[in-house]
Order: C-alpha cells, then sequence, then structure tokens
C-alpha cells in the first residue's frame, strides 16, 4: 500500500428498513413538492449488500487505504457487531460532509450525497466511488484505476447529447409540458453541457469511477450557487447533474484523463424477471472472464429470495479462495 500517494474507496449506503429513516422521509413526503419526486421505496431497500461490496475491496483492490461508508445516522450491521475488524472500515455520516449546509438535510437524493463526497475528512486525492451493489469479482491493480499514478481511467463511451436524440427533440415538441424523467442519461448530458461538451457525453456505467478530490473543491469553490442548486432537492430531480460524471468531463476537457472502451463490467438488470437458471449462469459467466473485474446487480432486493441467498453464498464462496 502507498501511503505516500494513496487511493481510497467511498461507497454511499442507506437502510431503507431503518424506521427512524422511514420517520424522516415521511416527514419530508408531507411536502406536496416532494412527492411528485418521489420514486417508491425500492430505491433505498437492502439486504445486506454493503458487506459483500466492501469486503470484494478487501480481496480485490488490496492497495486501497480507506473504506468509508456513507450514511445518514445508520451504520450497517456487520459494522455494528465487529464482524469485520478492519481499521480500514469509516463510516462517515451526512453531518460531516453536510457541515454548514444542514439547511438541505434530511436528503434522500444520491446527487446530493455524491455532489459532497470531497469533504470527507482525511479522503484521498485519488479515490474511487462505489455504491454498495457494486462488487470486485477479480484481482485489480492501481493501475486498472489510475494509469502513471495519478491519471483516472474512466471505463466508458462517447454517446450523442441527450437533447440532440431525434426522438427526444420529437417528445420535447410533441408535449412540450411534459416533465422530463430524472434518468441516469439525461443526468449525464446535462453534467457535460456543464463542463462545455453540447453534443455529446462520455458514458458512465455503474461500476467503480475513479476520482480525484481537488477537481470538485476547485468546481464547487467556483461555482457555490450551482451546489447550493444541487442539493435543494430532497429527490432525485430532472435538472441535477451527477457529481461524479461532471468530475469526469472537468477531467476529460484538461485532458487529464485515459479514456478506455472496455468496461470490465457485468452488468445484471431486471431482477424481477430472471430465473435463477439464467442468474447463476449470469455470474459464472462474469467470474470465468479475465476482462471482467466489476459486477454491478441493479435492485437484488426486489429479486426472489432465492437468488438473493444464492447471490450471497457465491460471493461468499468467491471471497474465500485464495
Amino acid at each position: 500500500m502507498d501511503n505516500n500517494n494513496p487511493i481510497d474507496a467511498v461507497i454511499t449506503w442507506v437502510d431503507g428498513n431503518d424506521p427512524l429513516h422511514q420517520k424522516k422521509m415521511a416527514k419530508i413526503l408531507s411536502l406536496e413538492e416532494n412527492k411528485r419526486l418521489y420514486v417508491g421505496s425500492s430505491k433505498y431497500k437492502q439486504i445486506g449488500e454493503i458487506y459483500f461490496c466492501v469486503l470484494s475491496i478487501i480481496k480485490f483492490a488490496p492497495f486501497v487505504r480507506n473504506i468509508f461508508i456513507v450514511s445518514d445516522s445508520q451504520v450497517p450491521e456487520f459494522v455494528k457487531k465487529k464482524n469485520l475488524n478492519d481499521h480500514r472500515v469509516k463510516v462517515v455520516d451526512h453531518k460531516e460532509i453536510f457541515k454548514g449546509l444542514s439547511d438541505f438535510t434530511p436528503t434522500f437524493n444520491p446527487r446530493c450525497i455524491e455532489a459532497l463526497l470531497h469533504r470527507i475528512p482525511g479522503l484521498s486525492e485519488r479515490f474511487i466511488y462505489f455504491n454498495d451493489d457494486m462488487f470486485l469479482i477479480q484481482k485489480t491493480l492501481k493501475e486498472d484505476w489510475f494509469e502513471d499514478g495519478d491519471t483516472p481511467v474512466l471505463r466508458g463511451k462517447w454517446s450523442q447529447s441527450y437533447n440532440k436524440l431525434w426522438y427526444k427533440k420529437a417528445a420535447s415538441l410533441l408535449f412540450p409540458f411534459w416533465k422530463k424523467r430524472p434518468s441516469y442519461n439525461l443526468a449525464q448530458s446535462l453534467s457535460a453541457n456543464m463542463a462545455g461538451y453540447n453534443n455529446k457525453y462520455y458514458k458512465s456505467f455503474h461500476s467503480g469511477r475513479p476520482l480525484l478530490r481537488s477537481v470538485f473543491e476547485e468546481y464547487f469553490n467556483k461555482n457555490p450557487q450551482t451546489l447550493h442548486n444541487q442539493l435543494k432537492y430532497r429527490f432525485r430531480h430532472q435538472d441535477q447533474f451527477i457529481p461524479y460524471s461532471l468530475g469526469w468531463h472537468l477531467m476529460i476537457k484538461k485532458e487529464g484523463t485515459a479514456l478506455e472502451s472496455i468496461l470490465g463490467l457485468e452488468e445484471i438488470t431486471n431482477i424481477k424477471k430472471l430465473s435463477i437458471g439464467k442468474f447463476k449462469n449470469l455470474l459464472n459467466q462474469a467470474v470465468q472472464d479475465p476482462k471482467i473485474f466489476s459486477l454491478n446487480i441493479q435492485d437484488l432486493s426486489q429479486g426472489e429470495k432465492k437468488i438473493q441467498d444464492y447471490f450471497k453464498s457465491w460471493m461468499t464462496k468467491l471471497l474465500e479462495e485464495d
């Protein structure tokens, strides 16, 4: 581990089953403007994926110095019970990153939380941002994330700007009062616009994102109102950007990145429609492919219990292998 030029990992996490969390959300949802933005409870549910996310980083990215788990007055069960006695795992409360910005709390909006990750006390200049549904499944090297020591390796592809797509243009003309859904691609496109890319955006997929803390510090110090406008929405909104996507485009603009088309990722979606047999095949194909080192399973809490149980046993076995 290189403590002179360290790399940290950051994971955002929420336990939607927590009664206190539900009480906070109910209070915010009592306001009519927030009801319109609420997308349902499935985005906040969890079945303990965070444990496997953390273990996978420890095993397959051993160069990581600290693993920061960012949450709102919540501590994962495995940390409470000290099931994992590793000094690198640290829980960071929203109060720490929202210091001086408490008027914007509580928030149930990942795009607000992600805009403040650079304020984590002690965070290294180089860090990798994960969601709790992202898992490493093969050994990775520092160079897989940061080329030549400091250059972030951005795995994605260029896509046409959201508003340049003919069917989006047609929809805007035919339905001028139609509100855009706060989709992932729309938010990435807005992020690119903010960095000066009006016709295209560099699309990020659901895997760990290498970032530089100073990029966000510099941008938000110069643009405090942009940050405040981002934070005012308690739930996702169509006018919001994705902070890590903004960071990527700012770095690309400065020619300070390495763009990589090999994603190294297996994404499993539509979990409700997957059979257990298909799920097993996808996992086994991913782990046998030497090019794939990252796994993303979206909305695992919505899958059948036998799928959830199989994933846990499969990950446990993978993590125990030498």
